[in-house]
Parts: structure tokens; C-alpha cells; sequence
């Protein structure tokens, strides 16, 4: 028995040691992507490369072009010769420890021109200014061109703070990072144009190509930002040339690529899980990433660094490709031991957190007033939509909600961690101020348990706000869903939203009040 339990030990040390060195320490990469001067050979299906490439091939693998319609990739690829690029991913900063510390030290001693992050920069719920300290210290000559994860969405009214000035709508006017959310950059490189192209977060399904596209430089490189790999189809089809992304983490547990095989369900991202791949002429590489997520360490799979560096060269040995991939030998930093790490690492009830951060519920009939500032952090955030406390058009107490909302199908305000015992109640009510000198289409949704988000299974009502305060009441017991209508379970109501559809503008509103009479 006491021998069991002696190995035993000796492998649960073997495993905690293992753990944490994978956990905390970091691959630096090196690949040198060149781009031969020789047209490619017929079209053909490309193949995930194998992920890493030996390091010892002499001949790189090929990648040919499925685009022979478009320009052809060598001769767009040419103004990327010399540059060195820096690829981080799933940074999943919780604070500026060691490690972040260390990647740091790791940028400047390899100073890369270009540094792309593809998302998922905080733990879920987390805080951002520990992000924006670690963005603050970052520099590439040539630009940080950033775009959102899915964690990002966990805590989307914080982001902000990477574009605005703290609590105020204002632009920061750093022009060294550039946020891309379904937009385009367009980087010139010694008189020659590079297309730098983000995609918001595919997990969160945000990501639309084609606004991003508008408006690319023809016949120069197309390269693609996004967090997760799901989007390779797309943008294969688009005619990307480069894709950088992360979101899997390598699998983050050396038994995950042999899982993925057995469900292949788990995650759709989890078909690319690591390296290289290529379709067509477009080439994706897919980062281990930095953090961690769910579960709070890494066994087999360290995180990383990635460089790669672009040169031109002849094809003396008439390889029939575009483009060649050399993989030079990496390297493992340890930053040391770090207690706090160490009990972050084998916190194991980390990852049960989510099931248990539940959202507060009112248990007055003031469903939102508007004095503080944390009945904004219960509103939906997103980019080009903002909030603020005014003291203009307030009805109840000092402050209203102003809300301006962007032009769109549907910019509105989801109302967060209501109350939802309704049934003992008349009326739905709130002050709503209209500054516009048109009349504006006011259009409020209230979900039960049983609505989800089908338009049939929920009830809709569309106010017509006049040029002035109006004063909307609901009754709440004639709130019937609508298609087939049902009353909805006023026990059990889940959402409240407010829209103001097919807007063709930036609008404004102010709101107060909203209370259960």
C-alpha cells in the first residue's frame, strides 16, 4: 500500500511540475515565409500542412493558387519582402504577471515590425485594464492591429475603454493600435500598399467579410485578423492570401487532438486546432495562444510566440509554387516559479465560476432608474453604440439613460438582470425622450422562459415616439406572444429590449424610469 501511494505521489508531482512549466512557460517561433518568383503550377486542392513543419525539410511545402482570375499571389506577396510580423493570440490577461511580463521582454528583443493579436485578450468576465497596461507597453514601427474574441463579449460594455477615453465617448487618440471590428486598414510600406483586414469575433457569429472588405487596395496583400479558424472557409473564398488566428489554443491539452477526432461536435474551431493550413492560394496559421481557458492549465501544448518573416527570393530549384514555408527552430523561455501563478495554475473550480456568476434580479418594482453607473454595466455594449448618465431629460432622481444608437436593422438597448417575478403588477412603464424633430418608431420586446428567440414565442409592441418626453405604458397582463398568442408567464420573465428598427441614422434618446406599476 505504501508503495501505491509513493507512486502515486511521484506522479501527481510529475504532473503538477509538468503542468505548471507548460502552463507558464513560452515557445518563441520563427517561420520565414518566402515568396518564389515562379507562376504556380495548375490549381488544386490544398491540404493542412503538417503542424510544425520539420525543420529540416530543405524543400518548403507548396501552396498553390485556386484564384488564377485574380492577380497572382507571388506578385502581390512581393511588398511584404523584409518584413518580420509578430503573431500573439488568446492573451486571457487576468494581471500583468511573469508571463505577460515576459512576452513583453520577448517583443522588444525581437522587435517585429507588425504586431497582429487575434482576440480573446481577457478571461471571461474579466476586467480590461490589465489589457490596456500590457497594450500600453507594446510597439511595432509599423503599427498593432488588434481584433475581439469571444471573451471579449463576456464583458462587452468594458471594451470601450480600448477606443474611448475613460467614461466618455470620446476617441483615444493613440494611433500606434488600431482595433479592427469588420473593417479594413490600409498600411503603406515604402510607397507599397498592404490591406490589413479584422473581422469581429466569428465564435459570437459578429463577423461580416464582406463590410470588411470594402474598400481593399486591388493587387495588393490580403491579410485576414480573426479570432477563431471557423472563418477559413470564407475567407479561402474571398481570396485571402494570409489568415492569422488562435481561439483553440492548441487543444491546450495534448489529448484533445485525439479527441477532437472521436466528437468532432465539441467545437467547430477544433478541425484546425494548430499551424499551418492552406486552401486555394490562401495560407492560415493557427496560434496556441498565450492564456489559458476553462480549464486553468496546459499539459503538452505551450504557449507561444509567433514571428514570421517575408522575403522574396528566386526559384533556382524551379519549384512549382507561390509561396514556401521554412521552419526554424523555436525556443522555450521558463520566466521561474511564481506563487500566484502556481495557484492559478491548479485552481481547478475556476472554470466553474460562469455557472455560478448569475445576474442580479431587482426585487423592487424599479426595474432601471439610471443613478449609478452600474445600471449601465447591465446594458449591451457594442461598438459605434454608447451610454452615458445625463442630467438632461431626467425624470426620477438626478440622471437619465442617454442612449446613442447607430444606424442599422436593429440598434437597440437589452436591459439586463431584470426582475422577473412580473404577475403581480398592472403596468409596464418608462419616461422616454425623443430630441429628434420627426417622429421615431419606439419598438420594445419581453421574453418568458419559454420565448428563446423565435419572434413567434415572444411579445412585441412598437411605440410611436412623438418629438417630446412620452410617457409608455404596457399593460402587462394583455402581454400575449405573437403568433398563436399565449399570455407570457409573467413568473418567469427572462428579457426586456428596446429597438429602434431599420434605423436609417445616428439617433439619440434619453430613457428614465422603467418601473412595474
Amino acid at each position: 500500500m505504501k508503495i501505491l501511494l509513493a507512486i502515486l505521489l511521484i506522479l501527481l508531482i510529475g504532473f503538477v511540475g509538468w503542468a505548471y512549466f507548460d502552463t507558464n512557460s513560452i515557445e518563441i517561433k520563427h517561420y520565414t515565409i518566402m515568396n518564389y518568383d515562379k507562376t504556380a503550377a495548375p490549381e488544386r486542392e490544398g491540404t493542412p500542412y503538417a503542424s510544425p513543419l520539420s525543420p529540416q525539410s530543405s524543400v518548403p511545402s507548396p501552396v498553390t493558387s485556386a484564384y488564377p482570375s485574380r492577380p497572382a499571389t507571388h506578385g502581390r506577396m512581393e511588398a511584404l519582402n523584409g518584413l518580420n510580423i509578430a503573431h500573439l493570440s488568446d492573451l486571457h490577461i487576468k494581471r500583468m504577471g511573469s508571463r505577460e511580463q515576459k512576452v513583453l521582454e520577448i517583443l522588444k528583443d525581437e522587435k517585429p515590425d507588425l504586431i497582429f493579436i487575434t482576440g480573446d485578450l481577457i478571461q471571461f468576465k474579466s476586467e480590461f485594464e490589465p489589457v490596456v497596461l500590457f497594450l500600453s507597453k507594446l510597439y511595432a514601427p509599423l503599427g498593432i492591429f488588434v481584433v475581439l474574441g469571444n471573451t471579449e463579449y463576456s464583458n462587452e460594455n468594458g471594451s470601450c475603454i480600448f477606443c474611448h477615453e475613460k467614461g466618455s465617448s470620446r476617441l483615444k487618440e493613440n494611433r500606434q493600435i488600431t482595433f479592427l471590428r469588420n473593417s479594413l486598414s490600409l498600411l503603406n510600406v515604402n510607397g507599397k500598399i498592404i490591406n490589413i483586414i479584422g473581422v469581429d469575433d466569428p465564435v459570437n457569429k459578429k463577423s461580416d467579410l464582406d463590410a470588411a472588405l470594402k474598400g481593399v487596395h486591388p493587387n495588393s496583400p490580403l491579410i485576414l485578423l480573426a479570432h477563431s479558424p471557423e472563418i477559413f472557409e470564407e475567407a479561402s473564398n474571398a481570396g485571402m492570401d494570409l489568415l492569422f488566428c488562435g481561439h483553440t489554443h492548441g487543444g491546450q491539452i495534448f489529448i484533445t487532438k485525439f479527441l477532437r477526432k472521436v466528437f468532432p461536435l465539441i467545437d467547430p474551431a477544433l478541425e484546425f486546432l494548430e499551424g499551418f493550413f492552406q486552401k486555394g492560394k490562401m495560407l492560415m496559421y493557427v496560434s496556441h495562444g498565450i492564456g489559458t481557458s476553462f480549464l486553468p492549465f496546459r499539459l503538452g501544448v505551450k504557449p507561444e510566440v509567433t514571428f514570421f518573416e517575408f522575403r522574396n527570393q528566386s526559384n533556382p530549384l524551379n519549384i512549382l509554387t507561390h509561396i514556401g514555408i521554412l521552419n526554424n527552430p523555436s525556443r522555450t523561455i521558463f520566466p521561474g516559479f511564481d506563487l500566484y501563478e502556481f495557484f492559478e495554475t491548479f485552481n481547478m473550480f475556476s472554470f466553474l465560476r460562469p455557472l455560478f456568476d448569475t445576474k442580479s434580479v431587482g426585487h423592487s418594482n424599479l426595474l432601471f432608474d439610471f443613478e449609478t453607473e452600474s445600471d449601465l454595466k447591465r446594458l449591451n455594449w457594442q461598438c459605434k453604440k454608447w451610454f452615458e448618465l445625463s442630467q438632461e431629460n431626467a425624470t426620477s432622481g438626478k440622471y437619465s439613460l442617454k442612449a446613442i444608437l447607430p444606424p442599422g436593422r436593429y440598434p437597440g438597448i437589452s436591459f439586463q438582470g431584470i426582475k422577473e417575478d412580473w404577475s403581480k403588477y398592472e403596468y409596464l412603464k418608462l419616461d422616454v425622450f425623443n430630441p429628434s424633430k420627426e417622429n421615431v418608431v419606439f419598438h420594445i420586446r419581453i421574453d418568458d422562459n419559454n420565448s428563446g428567440w423565435e419572434y413567434a414565442n415572444r411579445f412585441d409592441v412598437d411605440i410611436d415616439l412623438r418629438s417630446e418626453m412620452n410617457r409608455v405604458s404596457i399593460p402587462v397582463h394583455s402581454m400575449k406572444t405573437n403568433i398563436n398568442p399565449r399570455p407570457l408567464d409573467l413568473r418567469n420573465i427572462r428579457r426586456m429590449m428596446a429597438f429602434i428598427p431599420r434605423n436609417t441614422q445616428k439617433r439619440e434618446i434619453y430613457i428614465d424610469h422603467i418601473r412595474l406599476e
